[in-house]
């Protein structure tokens, strides 16, 4: 019997290590691309090259990785092609806005892609959404927000950049006039510049990376924010969940901050073989426990590390495509998605 049980773990072994080879040897010599789904510039796009450049030595072969944007619709459009046209074979990569997931609830035919069946590899930062206007604006202030009209730039209707004021502006009667069409942050703080648009809901990450002087010199007003507390701080900004009562509301907010919690998740596409999956999500959690990966993300993208592994985001993504159908459809009719 101990002869049986001792031939069995060997077995075991033995094809863990094959499996581990096999992996090897396939992304030996091999590319792997990291598909960005936003325009160049903003934190999608500069925390996603953090990460493509860091995440290649960890990857069994050691294959190179690049990275490339394919920006459109809140990265529905990456999501798409990821899911229907990407090689299943581990070489392509989805990184995406946190609000893929619930495009995918109120849009199913924009977003053809199931969640459930992507194959989750990790997040590295949880996503704070904040409303942030010019300080020359009509109304820098929620309550001035509600009397006086505010022009926010926005992405498409998929991203959080649309949802998180269009939702803001329902549940607390703000006189928001969202403009849609932006390719990325960037784009819209350089309408800002131009005096377009008075504002735009992104992250303080964002703005750090890309606008330090604005925050250090009051061009900038934070009215409102969404998510976790950013620890780069929001000490005196209003959260959405602590000025809503009812519990119709407070699901309105649960739902926004689906993305929120997800943060800015790295897949690949359904059908990859799970010995390859599994390699690539213990090269995600090797990676974030990499003190120079941590001390280089933390410095390019402005924001502390706080990773969620791919079997978390599975089951964090199951969780969130069981959203009762009601708060689904008073979310789509908010955001002009049910018409």
């Amino acid at each position: 019997m101990r002869y049986k049980l001792l031939y069995i773990v060997a077995c075991v072994f033995l094809s863990a290590v094959s499996s581990a080879q096999d992996v090897a040897d396939f992304y030996s010599g091999r590319t792997v691309t990291i598909l960005v789904g936003s325009g160049a510039g903003g934190a999608t796009d500069i925390s996603g090259r953090v990460i493509g450049r860091f995440i290649q030595k960890y990857i069994p072969g050691e294959p190179t990785v690049i990275v490339s944007n394919m920006p459109g619709g809140g990265s529905v459009t990456m999501s798409n092609h990821v899911y229907r046209s990407a090689p299943k074979d581990g070489t392509v990569l989805g990184y995406s806005l946190p609000a893929i997931i619930t495009a995918q609830l109120m849009e199913p035919n924009r977003a053809k892609y199931d969640g459930r069946e992507l194959a989750w590899i990790g997040s590295a930062l949880k996503y704070t959404g904040i409303i942030s206007v010019l300080s020359t604006a009509p109304a820098t202030n929620i309550e001035e927000a509600k009397q006086t009209e505010v022009v926010i730039g926005t992405t498409g209707r998929g991203s959080p950049a649309f949802q998180f004021p269009a939702l803001a502006q329902a549940l607390l009667g703000l006189k928001f006039k969202l403009i849609t069409g932006y390719e990325s942050s960037n784009h819209i703080a350089l309408a800002m510049e131009r005096e377009e648009v008075h504002g735009q809901s992104s992250s303080l990450q964002y703005w750090a990376i890309s606008r330090p002087d604005w925050l250090n010199n009051g061009r900038i007003e934070h009215l409102l924010y969404v998510g976790p507390p950013d620890p780069l701080g929001t000490p005196g900004v209003p959260y959405l969940g602590d000025m809503v009562s009812t519990e119709n509301d407070k699901d309105m907010v649960d739902f926004l901050q689906i993305g929120s919690n997800m943060g800015w998740p790295l897949f690949a596409p359904p059908g990859v073989a799970p010995e390859r999956v599994n390699a690539l999500r213990q090269a995600f959690e090797e990676m974030t426990q990499d003190p120079e990966f941590a001390e280089s993300f933390e410095s390019t993208v402005k924001g502390r590390l706080n990773p969620s592994t791919g079997s978390e985001l599975s089951s964090f993504v199951g969780r969130a495509l069981d959203t009762p159908e009601p708060i689904i459809e008073r979310a789509k009719n908010i955001l002009g998605l049910g018409r």
